[in-house]
């Protein structure tokens, strides 16, 4: 998989609708992500960013910054 330099973390709440979505972008495509819909987490993995785990409990925004930092430094980008 060829991957850019631009690589960032998209952060979207909707405190109304009960939505958060993290995302890890490198490129135009996002590689990694959690979401919050109606209060439920679910992830999107890695090594298949279009499957929804479900997730037990909640991860805070430090817990997903660490997680991408890991991800970035296995593929090479950190």
């Amino acid at each position: 998989m060829g991957y850019t330099s631009d690589v960032f973390i998209q952060v979207y709440l909707n405190c109304i609708k009960q939505k958060l979505n993290l995302a890890l972008i490198v490129g135009q495509t996002r590689i990694y992500g959690v979401d919050k819909e109606g209060g439920i987490y679910h992830k999107h993995p890695v090594e298949n960013p279009e499957l929804h785990i479900p997730l037990k409990e909640e991860i805070s925004l430090e817990e997903f910054i660490l997680k991408n930092m890991e991800i970035l430094r296995n593929l090479g980008l950190l």
